[in-house]
């Protein structure tokens, strides 16, 4: 990792960072093992079975280069009044080590149900949240034991009796409501950088959903006349010229970037 990164957030009295899909476990991993090939292959509920394999598997398969960027993550951003933005949906930066009322992820996770049908399920938020990780992870164990996925084993929506999906940007009718306060909280965070030291470090954040990182990012360095802007991506690097000597970009995947020192 550069020292002028590593100065900069130093220096800095705010640090907002980006983490693109660069840092997410791909979603269909778990494709590889051909034991939950067979059980995808014997539920008709194919869309949340699927998603219930792929938790299971980076719960017992997490990448390891990945938790470890984290840490170092969060060794750099130690003692820093800082927010961080994800777009990834494998929730391992939730158990990382970094505080997560500093953490907002709006295209969801692994930690709450929704019913495709849009059943409310349990308080404000509509979402089924109190232990669905360890039921899910029992019930896919049970199948694996069993050799079979057994119906009644799973989360269903108690109105409709449809099985439920975990409240991910990719399930029908996603629930933004999962992610709604801590996005409030962010935005005023965000009030208070105007005119104040600022770093801005942009990690792996694509053309993938630019309304939430990408194109924000630029308007917020944009306008902070003493905001230092950071963009690493292995081929979407390219900063806007309006940024001018504000913005530095990096042609490098970023989660290899971050480790660089680390070795």
């Amino acid at each position: 990792m550069t020292k002028e990164v590593e100065r900069a957030i130093e220096e800095a009295q705010l640090v907002l960072v980006g983490l693109g899909t660069e840092w997410e476990t791909p979603a269909d991993r778990w494709k590889e093992n051909p034991l939950y090939v067979s059980l995808a292959a014997q539920t008709e509920s194919s869309g949340p079975f699927e998603q219930y394999l792929c938790f299971h598997d980076l719960e017992h398969n997490p990448d390891l280069e990945k938790k470890k960027a984290y840490q170092k993550l969060g060794q750099l951003l130690q003692g820093k009044n800082y927010f961080i933005v994800s777009l990834c949906r494998d929730d391992l930066i939730y158990g990382s080590g970094l505080d997560e009322g500093r953490i907002v992820t709006p295209c969801g996770g692994f930690r709450a149900l929704q019913c495709e049908n849009g059943c409310p399920l349990c308080g404000e938020s509509g979402l089924l949240k109190e232990d669905v990780q360890k039921a899910v992870l029992r019930a896919v164990d049970e199948a694996l034991a069993a050799g079979k996925p057994k119906r009644e084993a799973f989360p269903f929506c108690p109105s409709c009796q449809k099985p439920l999906w975990f409240n991910r940007i990719s399930s029908p009718a996603y629930r933004e409501e999962g992610y709604l306060p801590q996005w409030e909280k962010y935005t005023k965070w965000l009030q208070g950088t105007l005119n104040r030291d600022l770093c801005i470090l942009e990690l792996g954040a694509g053309m993938q959903f630019p309304q939430i990182i990408r194109f924000p990012f630029e308007k917020v360095a944009y306008f902070n006349q003493k905001a230092r802007f950071f963009r690493v991506h292995s081929r979407l690097y390219q900063m806007t010229e309006e940024l001018g000597e504000k913005g530095v970009s990096i042609a490098k995947n970023s989660v290899e970037f971050l480790l660089e020192e680390s070795e």
